[in-house]
Order: C-alpha cells, then sequence, then structure tokens
C-alpha cells in the first residue's frame, strides 16, 4: 500500500522516493514518539509507518521535521502536518494542554497544505496554503499556537504585515518567533529581554509583532533597510542573511 492511500495525493515537491524518520535523545515527555518505550535514546531509531497510521512497509515521505524543548513535528508529503511530545503550553495544535507519546495529525490543518514547519521552546509555527481556493489571495500563509501565541489550535497570523502577505519563512527561539515574507521584510514578535527582536531596545513581557525596519553593518554605522532572504532564531538570539549575502 502506498502512503497515497492514506495521506492522500501529494503535490509536486522535490522529495525522494522513500524517506524514514529517525529521532534519539531525551524522551521524558514522548518527544522521540516512540510511545514513550524508552526515557533516552543513545542511538538514532526509526520511527515504524505504523505510528502515523500507515501499514508496515508503506512507501512514507517527509518534506520538514522541527524539534522543540520538549515536542516534535514533522510535515509529510501531502502536507499533512503531525506532532507529539509535551504539551503544557497547546504546542501540539489540538486544543488541549495533554501531551502525547506518539504522533498525531493536525486536525485543524487538514484544509492547508503544510509546507513548513518551526518548534520554539513550546510553541510551534507553520507555513501553509490553502488546498482550495477560500478568497485569501496569499499562497503562503502562516499558522501559530502554543505558548505566547493566543491559541491551543492553529491561528491565522498576520501579526504587523499586512493581509495577504506571502510568507517565505518562520523560525521560533525560546520565547521569540521571526517571519519573513517574500519581500524581504522580517517581522519579530515575543520576548525581548536579550534584544532579540532587533528593535535597538530591551524590554519586559510579551511584545506584539513589528517589521525591522533597519540593519547596521556595523555598531558605528547608522542603520539601513536591507532585503532579507533568510532568518533563523536561537534560544535568545536571531540572524539573518541579507540578498546580498551578508549576516
Amino acid at each position: 500500500m502506498d502512503i497515497h492511500d492514506i495521506f492522500g495525493e501529494s503535490r509536486p515537491v522535490s522529495v525522494p522516493a522513500k524517506s524514514a524518520i529517525y529521532v534519539w535523545g531525551y524522551n521524558q515527555r514522548g518527544q522521540t514518539g516512540r510511545n514513550g518505550k524508552e526515557r533516552q535514546l543513545r542511538i538514532p531509531k526509526q520511527l515504524p509507518p505504523e505510528l502515523f497510521g500507515c501499514p508496515a512497509g508503506a512507501n512514507v515521505r517527509w518534506l520538514r521535521i522541527a524539534c522543540g524543548r520538549e515536542h516534535t513535528a514533522a510535515v509529510a508529503s501531502d502536507g499533512s502536518l503531525f506532532t507529539w511530545g509535551a504539551n503544557d503550553f497547546g504546542q501540539l495544535g489540538n486544543g488541549t494542554e495533554e501531551g502525547r507519546k506518539h504522533p498525531k495529525k493536525v486536525k485543524q490543518l487538514q484544509t492547508e497544505f503544510v509546507k513548513s514547519v518551526s518548534c520554539g521552546a513550546h510553541c510551534t509555527a507553520a507555513i501553509a496554503e490553502p488546498r482550495e481556493k477560500d478568497g485569501v489571495i496569499s499562497t503562503s500563509r502562516l499558522w501559530v499556537w502554543g505558548q505566547n501565541q493566543g491559541s491551543n489550535y492553529p491561528r491565522l497570523f498576520w501579526g504587523d504585515f499586512t493581509p495577504n502577505t506571502v510568507i517565505r519563512q518562520v523560525s521560533c527561539g525560546a520565547v521569540h518567533a521571526v517571519a519573513l515574507s517574500e519581500e524581504g521584510l522580517v517581522q519579530a514578535w515575543g520576548y525581548n529581554e536579550y534584544g532579540q527582536l532587533g528593535r535597538g531596545i530591551t524590554c519586559e513581557g510579551l511584545q506584539g509583532a513589528r517589521v525591522i525596519n533597519a540593519y547596521s553593518k556595523f555598531l558605528d554605522e547608522a542603520p539601513e533597510l536591507v532585503k532579507i532572504t533568510q532568518v533563523s532564531c536561537g534560544e535568545y538570539h536571531t540572524a539573518a542573511i541579507s540578498e546580498n549575502g551578508e549576516v
């Protein structure tokens, strides 16, 4: 039986004919997805297709995988998103705060084709496009849930971007997140106690989304507006690459 029989039809994407997920390390909260069989895995072990509702030997294919502090998310080739592990803040996207030691599809995103996913410490963000036209022009929009994201279910999030902005990338840190638009603009939201939101200041408390409108090449130079092509969040810091290859 092929994975299409379980997941549905895949869209044209560049993926191998068959792939597998391997996990290892700390497993106190079930973040390896192996039904909590071991507290820790010292060598990589494969997650069998049966854990995802597929028969043994199914031709499974995966696009993306991301790890949070104690939860995991993976995108199948048909655009389905699976999550598992800790769920104290609703980071699994099922509307509860009950953890799960095995993978399960995020039902609230079944009408979306998920293209990428990022996990923060206790939150999750995904870029997806509607499987059918629903009046929204954007072909890649952002969904967020979990700690500081306003919902235990995936919710559509524009932040400081105008509605219908095409989202190119999202990255989550410990308590902050950034999203990159197709036009090269970056918005950041969350906590800013170490300046990770790029606003030129540090501050306490949860901060709303705001576009970063200036970047300095050197500390003694005036900031300037540049087009960003890639972003990444560490636990409490952020980095970006501009279109001319500068970091």
